[in-house]
């Protein structure tokens, strides 16, 4: 099948949503591709685009997250479903001495079963590839922004470098908020745990897009019963579970008690919890156990 780069942008925007859907990542989502004006633009300002190198971001995708722990684990799921050239990747460190915006932008290929239709002459200039930019909702008003008014021209800022250093630091002040923000929901948890209020406890833990569903009466029985249980479902990582959402394929609906149940047999392994779980359930997730 013959796509456009437009259809073909949408398409992997599609794939990603359906693939962080299933996780319960909260996130938004955009995708674009550069008009001819643009990149005429980008081919005119470096002589090495057709001779040394190509540009890589006739397609870009955008993904921005609610929450600052969940790039990693984004990145990680998106480099399962596309290959990705490390090399050619833009992720800034973290400086403790110096402090400023961090990129985390990502190229992958283009799948060679996937025939995208470019102009004649483009394909001369531009790679096969898409670049995925991972950003936080917070930083990303900050980048917009920064983008539009700072790095479109930077000769208006030669001559103001304390202003640009302020523009750094409104960033500085986003990002330590966006951690403080985790801190805040681990902080609500950790206080659910203690009162012995479960559902409020994973909700406020795991931080992922469900529907309001009650737990289940006899889950409510076994933590009440057993602390240890609830102390190992408090202490989960969450990290971990998510990625094993989407490494399992998992397919029921994502609420509450099936998350338990799931966390149960990947995880924690408790008896109790497995004698209230479908069987059919923990034939589907009980294989992949033994090859984490």
């Amino acid at each position: 099948m013959k796509y456009s780069p437009e259809t073909f942008a949408k398409k992997i925007e599609n794939d990603i949503k359906n693939a962080l859907d299933q996780m319960g990542i909260m996130f938004r989502i955009f995708s674009r591709v550069k008009d001819s004006n643009s990149l005429d633009k980008k081919i005119k300002s470096d002589p090495k685009y057709g001779t040394t190198c190509k540009i890589q971001d006739l397609i870009g995708v955008r993904i921005v997250l609610y929450f600052a722990d969940d790039v990693k684990v984004v990145h990680d799921v998106i480099s399962k479903c596309y290959s990705e050239r490390k090399k050619d990747a833009s992720i800034d460190d973290l400086n403790p001495e110096t402090f400023k915006p961090v990129r985390y932008n990502l190229v992958y290929d283009i799948p060679k079963s996937q025939n995208i239709t470019l102009k004649s002459g483009v394909l001369d200039f531009v790679d096969l590839t898409f670049e995925l930019q991972i950003r936080t909702v917070l930083s990303e008003g900050w980048h917009e922004v920064e983008h539009d008014f700072r790095y479109k021209y930077q000769d208006d800022w030669n001559d103001y470098p304390d202003e640009s250093r302020k523009l750094n630091g409104v960033y500085a002040s986003l990002e330590t908020n966006e951690w403080t923000m985790v801190q805040i929901f681990e902080g609500i948890s950790y206080g659910h745990y203690k009162s012995q209020q479960w559902e409020p406890m994973l909700r406020q833990k795991l931080r992922v897009r469900m529907p309001n569903v009650a737990l289940k009466g006899e889950f409510v029985k076994l933590f009440n019963c057993d602390n240890e249980l609830a102390k190992s479902f408090f202490r989960l990582d969450r990290a971990a579970l998510i990625s094993e959402l989407h490494r399992q394929n998992f397919g029921y609906p994502l609420r509450i008690n099936n998350i338990i149940m799931f966390a149960n047999i990947v995880f924690i392994r408790n008896e109790a919890i497995l004698d209230v779980t479908p069987e059919e359930f923990i034939e589907e997730y009980e294989p992949y156990v033994a090859v984490k």
